[in-house]
C-alpha cells in the first residue's frame, strides 16, 4: 500500500511546538506514550501500549532507513531521521524524530525514548523524492541495493548521513551525530 496509490493520502500537520514521545522496550514494543502521541496517532487511552513501534510506520518509508536506525540504537547510540508516519486511521504526518537509548546502572540498554516534532515543508520536499527512489530500489532490487544507492547519494552531496541530516535540519534544534554513523555502523556487515 502506498500514498501514491491513494490508499493513505490525507496528511495531517502537527503544531510545531507539539512533541510526540514514546518509549519502547529493547524489542521495539511501546511501553509508554505521551498524550500527544496517542492523540495524533489516533489511540484512545493506553491502546498503543504493548504494540510494536511499527504501528506508525508508513508503507512509503524505505525499510533501509529503519535498518540504519536499529543498527545504530542497538549499539547504544542515539540517532535522528526524517520519517513519514501513519496514524491508526490511515492519515500520515512527517516528523523529525530522534531515538535515544536509555541505559541502566550497568550501561546496558533497557529501552529507547523516541521524540518527534513536525518536519518543515522544505525538509519534506527534499527528503521525500529520495525516499521514493529508495523504496523503488528496495522493491525491485532489495535493501542492499538501496543502501548502496544511499551511500552514492550521500557521496554526491559530499556529506555523511549525519552531515546530510544537519544540512536538512539546520537552525531547527535538531542535532545530528558524528560522522562514524555512516562509516562505522552502516558499513558493518548487513
Amino acid at each position: 500500500m502506498s500514498a501514491r496509490d491513494n490508499s493513505i493520502n490525507y496528511e495531517i500537520k502537527c503544531a510545531y511546538q507539539e512533541i510526540v514521545i514514546s518509549r519502547t522496550d529493547t524489542k521495539g514494543n511501546i511501553i509508554y506514550c505521551n498524550s500527544t502521541f496517542a492523540r495524533i496517532n489516533g489511540f484512545k487511552g493506553a491502546l498503543a501500549i504493548n504494540q510494536s513501534e511499527t504501528i506508525t510506520r508508513h508503507p512509503d518509508m524505505p525499510e533501509i532507513i529503519f535498518d540504519i536506525i536499529w543498527k545504530t540504537i542497538l549499539k547504544g547510540l542515539p540517532i535522528q531521521a526524517i520519517l513519514k508516519n501513519k496514524t491508526k486511521d490511515n492519515k500520515y504526518y512527517w516528523s523529525m524524530t530522534e531515538w535515544k537509548p536509555q541505559k541502566d546502572s550497568n550501561n546496558s540498554v533497557i529501552s529507547y525514548i523516541i521524540t518527534g516534532k513536525q518536519a518543515p515543508t522544505q525538509i519534506i520536499n527534499i527528503i521525500e523524492p529520495l525516499y521514493i527512489i529508495l523504496k523503488e530500489i528496495e522493491e525491485k532490487h532489495g535493501k542492499d541495493s538501496a543502501l548502496i544507492y544511499l551511500h552514492s547519494y550521500l557521496d554526491e552531496q559530499n556529506m555523511t548521513y549525519s552531515q546530510y541530516l544537519h544540512y536538512l535540519t539546520k537552525n531547527r534544534r535538531f542535532k545530528c551525530l558524528c560522522e562514524f554513523i555512516r562509516h562505522k555502523i552502516l558499513k558493518e556487515g548487513n
